[in-house]
């Protein structure tokens, strides 16, 4: 900053102080110009990113949370499916997906701090999106964040216990066996051949 000032503090004392004439200049003159304002705008340049960077290491504080993983991505998506705006989908936690969880946070009624991230709610998360993807939408006609709720107050709700109908089986009916007709076989005739005449005898 202050050889920037010396800098334009000069420049103006020069044109003050010198009349302007009419300038000419050679490709030599016109190179070297070039160069040496290029090394002073390097050296300008240099100093503010060290300056920034320096600041920058100051400040920066690293948080556990998150790792930009699959697990991010996935959270990011559906975040952003319940209409909590995460940003984009790249799996790097910063602010933006951190309010989206504390927005998701409150919503639920979860503690809200959104560099605490607990399992059990990501696997709410990521349960409650994969059932409004796989028909939970177009079951209840919810989107957003009523679709998050809904889901929500479903597993809430204290199962009732499912009440099966079998049907009775009618009694059984004694019932005389029908008479059982035995078919008789055919009596047999037995055919006895009449005795043969006995031969006449001649009277002699």
């Amino acid at each position: 900053m202050i050889f920037k000032a010396i800098t334009a503090g000069a420049f103006a004392v020069a044109l003050a102080a010198f009349p302007a004439e009419e300038a000419r200049a050679d490709a030599g003159d016109v190179v070297g110009g070039l160069i040496v304002g290029g090394l002073v705008g390097a050296a300008i340049a240099n100093d503010r990113n060290g300056r920034n960077n320096s600041a920058g290491n100051r400040s920066t504080t690293s948080y556990q949370g998150i790792p930009a993983t699959q697990m991010g991505r996935d959270t990011q998506t559906a975040l952003n499916y319940f209409g909590f705006n995460a940003g984009a989908v790249d799996g790097q936690i910063g602010s933006g997906t951190r309010g989206a969880i504390e927005r998701y946070q409150l919503v639920m009624g979860y503690p809200v701090n959104g560099r605490n991230y607990p399992s059990y709610q990501y696997d709410t998360l990521m349960q409650a999106y994969y059932w409004a993807i796989n028909g939970g939408s177009a079951q209840t006609g919810l989107v957003g964040q009523p679709l998050l709720m809904a889901y929500r107050d479903a597993q809430a709700a204290p199962q009732q216990p499912q009440v099966v109908v079998v049907p009775q089986q009618q009694p059984a009916q004694e019932t005389q066996p029908d008479p059982q007709v035995v078919a008789q076989p055919p009596a047999q005739t037995t055919v006895v051949p009449a005795p043969a005449p006995e031969p006449a005898q001649d009277s002699k």
